[in-house]
C-alpha cells in the first residue's frame, strides 16, 4: 500500500501514471470501469439464527496438532455463528509485461515483503485464534503453508475412492474435477474445476448403513488441511457426518450441506504419517431424510499450479495471491475478471476487486459477517521514517487523510474497535509496551477491497498495521512476538464488535497456560502441572480461563481430542514401557487459547531411576528467522521468513522423548520457566538433560540462576546432557560443561569422535521436521573432558565435548539432528557415557540388543554403561541397533 500524501498524486497523473497507482495502492475510483454484479451460486439459501453452521466439530473440541498453533471449528466461543471473511493482501502475481515473471506485488523493502508477512501472520496467528474463538474463517488466499498436496474425487473409484453399503446415485448438480492432464499439465487461467464434473450421491439414514472413503498416499508425513466439497441444495442433510483418520485418531464432524457447496470447505489441521493412508469417511447416519453429496477431498495446500502463459509460479499457493486462489475455489470468472479481459497482463489489477468480491460470492443472506483486510503500509519516500497504524473504510476519496464514510453499514464501527483494540495492545506494557506508538487514526479510502459496488453483503475494514518500507516499523513488523500482538487485537477486536451488535457482553479467549511440567509418580502415572493463562489489567491479554483442556499424543504429533480439567494439575494414566505427550490449552466462554509448549513422560523400569529433560529453548524472535533467497525472476533478493516450525513452535520435546522412549529410559520433563518458578526440582535425577537449542532471548546462555543451578546438580556427582548455545557465557562453558569455544562458527555436518565415533549426522536446516539451526556453536574440551565430534563442512571445529559420568556438551541441537535412528542412536550412547553402571538400567536387566555388543562398551540392560576405550568405528551395527529398536519397540511412529 502507499501512504496518503503521496495518493495525492492521482489527481495530477496521467492515465497510465493512475492504472500504476490502482495497480500498486489497490484504489478503484469511482467512474471506474464497473464490474457486473457479483453472481449467486446456484444454490445459496438464506441463513436463519437457528440454521446449523456449515462445519461443526462433534465433541466442540478443538483439536492440536504438533507444534503449531492450529484449529478446527467449533460450536462454542465468543464467534460461533460467525463467519470472518480474510484478506492477506498481496502475493505472487504474473507480470505479464514487461518482465513475463511471476512476482509479489510489493518489493523487498527491509529485508521483508508485505506479501508474505500477510500470509505468514494471518495463517500462523489470526486464523487460529478466530478458529478457536468459534468463528468460521474463509480467506481469499490459500492458508496451508504445506507445499505438498494429494486430492482424492469421486471418480477415483480403486484409487482412492470406494463405496460400501447401499443407495448410492449421481448427482445432477455439477462437482470438482481434475482438469485435463492435471497435475502433471498445469491449470489454465479460465477454468472452473467445479463445473468439469459430477459428484455421487448417498442416502441418509437414521444409523450408520453405508459409507464412501477417501484415501490418499501423501508424499511426506506432517501436517495438512484437509477440505471436502460437495453440492449443496434442498435435499442435502445438514449434519452430514464426516471422520477424518489422522495419526492421532479420529476426528468427527457434521457438515451443513445445504449451504457453502460446490467450493473448498476446512474442516481442519492434522497430523499425517506416510506410512499410512490419510483418510476422510463419510457415513450416511442424520438426524433428517435427505441425501450426502460425495464430491472431493483435498489433503494439503500445494505449489502453485495455473499457468498465465510463462509456466507454474513454482512457488507454494498460499504465497500467490487471491487471483489465483479465487479461480481454484470455484468461483466463476465473472468474480475474478468481471467483464474486462481475462488476459494475464490484467491480473494484478483483477486480483484487487476478486478479494471481496469473493467473499460476496460465498457469503449467504442471513449470514453475520464481516471483511477484514491485513496490510502493511509505505510512504515511497527514501528513507522513510513514517511509522504506526492507519485504518480505513470506503470513502469517495483518495487516501488523504480524509475521513468521508460511504461503506457498507457497520463498517465504521467495526474499525473503530478493530483500531481501538490495535492501538492499545501495541502501547500497553503487558502487550508490544511501546507507549508512543503512532496512531495515525481511522481514515477513509476507495480501495477496491472495500468498495460496497463489489461487496455490499457485509461490514469491510483494511488495517494498515505499519510501515514496511520504515527501518524502525519494518523492526517491529518482523518480530514474531509483534505479529501475535497484532494478530490478537485484531480478533479481540472482532469478538467485540460482534457481541456489541448482538447486545452481548464480550468474552475474550485466554491465554495459553505456562510452567508445565509432567512428572512420573510412584504408581506409575503421571502428574501434570502448569500455572494459569496469564491476564492482565490493561486490556491486552484476555479473560481468565474456567477450564483447561489436557491434549495427549503417542508421539508429540498427532493430538487426541482432549480431556476438560477445571484445576491447573491432573494425574493420568502411562501406558507401560512407552513415552506420552501433552498439551494443555485454557478455555472460558470466549474459546480456546493457543497451546501449551508440549512435556512429555515415560515411567522408568523396575529398579531404574529417571532422566529430567528441560526444554530451556524459550527463544522466538526475528534474529532467529529464515532468510530465503530467492531467484533472479522475483526480484527480491534475501527475504526474511517468520515460519514457526523452522524457528521455535514449542514442540523440542517429541524428539527428546522419542530418543529417550527408545531407549527404554523413565524420564520426566518440564519447561525452563516451571523450573525457576520451582515447579519442578533437578535434585533426584539420575541425568539431567538440558535442551537449550538456539538459546535464550538474542542467543543467551543459561541465566544466572539456572547456572547455578546447574552447578549445584553437578556438584552433586551426578552427571549433565547440555544441548545447545551455551559458550556466550565462557565461564560457566568451562566451569560446568568442561569445554571452551566460540558462538555460531560451526556447520551442519558433524564426524563423531569418542563415544560417537563412527556416526556422521546431518543437521537440520528447518525443511526436516525440525528448526533451522545455520551455526551451531564450536567447542573444544577442557581437562577431563574429550572431545566428541567435529564439523566437517564450512567452518570447521569441535561439534561437542564430554567426560565420561561427568557431563555432555553438544554445540548443536540434539533435537536437530536427522534421523530418527540416528538420534536414537546418538541417545543410546551418550547414555552409555554418562551413566553410571546400572543406574538408568533396571534390575536384572535384558540386553535389547540382538546382536553383538559395540566394541568398547559391556552390555548391562536397555542403557549400556560405557567402560572407556571408545565406540565402535562402524556404525552398522548401532544403526541396526536403532532401526530393530524402532521398528519393534514402538513401530507405531514415523518421522
Amino acid at each position: 500500500m502507499r501512504l496518503a500524501l503521496l495518493a495525492l498524486a492521482l489527481t495530477s497523473t496521467s492515465a497510465l501514471a493512475q492504472s500504476q497507482w490502482i495497480d500498486d495502492c489497490g484504489l478503484v475510483p469511482p467512474g471506474s470501469e464497473p464490474w457486473p454484479p457479483v453472481p449467486t451460486r446456484p444454490w445459496e439459501p438464506t441463513v436463519g439464527p437457528n440454521d446449523p453452521p456449515v462445519v461443526a466439530r462433534v465433541r466442540e473440541h478443538v483439536h492440536r496438532n504438533g507444534g503449531l498453533p492450529t484449529a478446527s471449528y467449533s460450536l462454542t466461543g465468543a464467534l460461533a455463528g460467525k463467519t470472518v471473511y480474510l484478506s492477506p493482501g498481496h502475493g505472487f502475481t504474473w507480470n505479464a509485461s514487461p518482465l513475463n515473471a511471476w512476482q509479489t506485488q510489493r518489493g523487498n523493502t527491509n529485508s521483508i515483503v508485505e506479501d508474505l508477512v500477510s500470509a505468514e501472520t494471518l495463517d500462523q496467528f489470526l486464523i487460529p485464534m478466530l478458529l478457536n474463538a468459534g468463528a468460521r474463517v474463509v480467506p481469499v488466499r490459500e492458508t496451508d503453508l504445506t507445499t505438498a498436496m494429494a486430492i482424492v474425487d469421486d471418480s477415483d473409484v480403486g484409487a482412492g475412492y470406494s463405496e460400501s453399503g447401499t443407495g448410492f446415485s449421481d448427482s445432477t448438480i455439477a462437482g470438482f474435477g481434475r482438469p485435463a492432464g492435471f497435475p502433471a499439465t498445469p491449470m489454465d487461467g479460465s477454468t472452473n474445476p467445479f463445473a468439469l464434473a459430477k459428484n455421487r450421491l448417498m442416502t441418509a439414514a437414521s444409523t450408520d448403513t453405508a459409507s464412501a472413503t477417501y484415501g490418499a498416499t501423501l508424499p511426506a508425513s506432517g501436517f495438512y488441511n484437509v477440505y471436502v466439497s460437495y453440492s449443496a441444495y434442498s435435499a442435502r442433510v445438514p449434519d452430514a457426518h464426516y471422520v477424518v483418520r489422522h495419526s492421532g485418531g479420529e476426528s468427527h464432524f457434521r457438515v451443513n450441506q445445504r449451504r457453502h457447496g460446490g467450493t473448498w470447505t476446512l474442516l481442519g489441521r492434522f497430523h499425517f504419517d506416510a506410512s499410512q493412508p490419510a483418510q476422510v469417511v463419510v457415513h450416511n447416519d442424520s438426524a433428517q431424510a435427505g441425501n450426502v453429496s460425495l464430491d472431493a477431498v483435498r489433503f494439503g495446500g500445494g505449489m502453485g499450479f495455473i499457468d498465465r502463459g510463462g509456466g507454474t509460479s513454482g512457488r507454494p499457493r498460499y504465497e500467490e495471491s487471491a487471483r489465483y486462489q479465487v479461480q481454484w475455489a470455484g468461483a466463476p470468472t465473472t468474480v475474478y475478471a468481471g467483464t474486462s479481459t481475462n488476459a494475464p497482463s490484467t491480473d494484478r489489477t483483477n486480483d484487487v476487486r476478486a478479494r471481496s468480491r469473493f467473499a460476496a460470492w460465498v457469503h449467504e443472506t442471513g449470514e453475520d459477517a464481516l471483511y477484514l483486510a491485513w496490510h502493511t503500509n509505505a510512504s515511497g519516500v527514501t528513507p522513510s521514517t513514517a511509522v504506526g497504524t492507519t485504518t480505513y473504510v470506503y470513502g469517495p476519496n483518495p487516501p488523504d487523510g480524509t475521513y468521508n464514510f460511504t461503506g457498507t453499514a457497520g463498517s465504521d464501527r467495526l474499525a473503530q474497535l478493530v483500531h481501538g483494540e490495535v492501538i492499545n495492545d501495541f502501547r500497553a506494557t503487558t502487550g508490544w509496551n511501546e507507549p508512543t506508538w503512532r496512531d495515525r487514526g481511522i481514515d477513509s479510502a476507495y480501495f477496491g477491497e472495500l468498495d460496497p459496488t463489489e461487496n455490499n453483503e457485509m461490514p469491510s475494514v483494511l488495517v494498515e498495521m505499519a510501515f514496511h518500507d520504515a527501518v524502525a516499523d519494518a523492526n517491529r513488523i518482523k518480530e514474531p512476538r509483534w505479529r501475535y500482538v497484532a494478530a490478537r487485537a485484531l480478533a479481540q477486536g472482532i469478538i467485540k464488535y460482534f457481541a456489541e451488535k448482538g447486545g452481548v457482553t464480550a468474552q475474550l479467549f485466554p491465554e495459553p497456560p505456562e510452567q508445565l511440567s509432567a512428572v512420573v509418580q510412584p504408581s506409575g502415572q503421571v502428574r501434570l502441572r502448569w500455572s494459569p493463562s496469564p491476564t492482565d489489567a490493561q486490556g491486552v491479554r484476555g479473560q481468565a480461563p474456567t477450564s483447561y483442556r489436557v491434549y495427549q499424543s503417542a508421539d508429540g504429533l498427532g493430538w487426541d481430542e482432549g480431556t476438560d480439567v477445571t484445576t491447573t494439575e491432573v494425574t493420568l494414566a502411562l501406558v507401560a514401557g512407552q513415552a506420552r505427550y501433552f498439551r494443555v490449552a485454557g478455555v472460558n466462554a470466549g474459546g480456546e487459547s493457543f497451546p501449551s509448549a508440549t512435556v512429555a513422560a515415560r515411567a522408568p523400569l523396575a529398579g531404574q531411576e529417571r532422566v529430567l529433560v528441560i526444554n530451556a529453548y524459550d527463544r522466538l524472535e526475528a534474529s532467529i528467522g529464515w532468510t530465503e533467497t530467492f531467484p533472479v525472476s522475483a526480484s527480491l533478493g534475501n527475504v526474511l521468513r517468520i515460519l514457526l516450525p523452522r524457528m521455535n513452535d514449542g514442540a523440542l520435546l517429541d524428539r527428546w522423548g522419542e530418543a529417550l522412549d527408545l531407549n527404554q529410559v523413565g524420564f520426566d520433563s518440564a519447561t525452563v520457566d516451571a523450573l525457576n518458578a520451582g515447579a519442578v526440582s533437578l535434585s533426584g535425577y539420575a541425568l539431567v538433560a538440558w535442551a537449550h537449542g538456539r538459546g535464550h532471548a538474542g542467543g543467551a546462555a543459561p541465566t544466572a540462576s539456572e547456572q547455578a543451578g546447574l552447578k549445584t546438580f553437578r556438584a552433586s556427582n551426578r552427571p549433565l546432557l547440555f544441548s545447545g548455545r551455551a559458550i556466550p557465557d565462557t565461564a560457566f562453558a568451562s566451569e560446568v560443561l568442561l569445554a571452551s569455544g566460540s558462538a555460531g562458527a560451526g556447520s551442519r555436518a558433524v564426524a563423531g569422535a569418542g563415544p560417537l565415533a563412527g556416526l556422521t549426522l546431518a543437521l537440520d536446516d528447518g525443511t526436516k521436521g525440525s528448526y533451522d539451526w545455520p551455526l551451531p556453536d564450536v567447542a573444544a574440551p577442557v581437562s577431563p573432558a574429550v572431545s566428541l565430534g567435529s564439523y566437517t563442512s564450512g567452518s570447521t571445529g569441535g561439534a561437542g565435548t564430554g567426560a565420561p559420568g561427568q557431563v555432555v556438551y553438544l554445540g548443536f541441537a540434539f533435537e536437530g539432528i536427522v534421523g530418527r535412528p540416528e538420534r536414537a542412536e546418538v541417545m543410546r550412547r551418550l547414555l552409555e557415557f554418562l551413566a553410571p553402571k546400572d543406574v538408568l538400567a533396571p534390575d536384572g536387566g535384558v540386553s535389547l540388543d540382538a546382536g553383538t555388543p559395540d566394541a568398547g562398551v559391556a552390555v548391562q540392560g536397555p542403557v549400556l554403561s560405557y567402560v572407556g576405550g571408545g565406540c565402535s568405528s562402524a556404525p552398522g551395527a548401532a544403526f541396526a541397533f536403532a532401526l530393530a529398536l524402532a521398528l519393534v519397540v514402538v513401530g507405531r511412529r514415523r518421522r
